[in-house]
């Protein structure tokens, strides 16, 4: 198994307070991604800058009510609301397996700002 990347010092700048949370999600995501057929299996040396970092530094542009679309593995829905808990997410993704991942993650972090719906666009 390939290690996952150590976490970016530029973590804590872009999640602030909420960086303890950014961590316990990506840590559940190396655990169980690739089993669960949510990411690939070279995506742990990148996992923190190539996903989650890159998801995370949109989140200043998001205000009110945001669509994610194809939510997958959470990238980028559950980590911008992960970083901005004073945004609504909604995250629409059509496949059983990852709606339920979508779901006990959101509820693992107590992300009240995420509803998840099993539905094509």
């Amino acid at each position: 198994m390939t290690a996952l990347e150590p976490e970016p010092h530029a973590a804590a700048s872009v999640f602030g307070d909420r960086v303890d949370v950014a961590r316990v999600f990506t840590a559940a995501l190396a655990e169980q991604g690739e089993e669960r057929g949510l990411i690939g299996p070279l995506e742990l040396p990148r996992l923190w800058t190539r996903h989650v970092l890159n998801s995370a530094v949109i989140a200043p542009l998001f205000h009110g009510r945001v669509g994610d679309i194809g939510s997958g593995a959470g990238l980028p829905g559950l980590v911008l609301a992960i970083a901005r808990p004073d945004v609504e997410f909604v995250l629409i993704e059509p496949m059983e397996r990852r709606v339920a991942w979508l779901r006990e993650q959101a509820a693992e972090l107590r992300l009240g700002n995420v509803t998840v719906v099993r539905a094509r666009a």
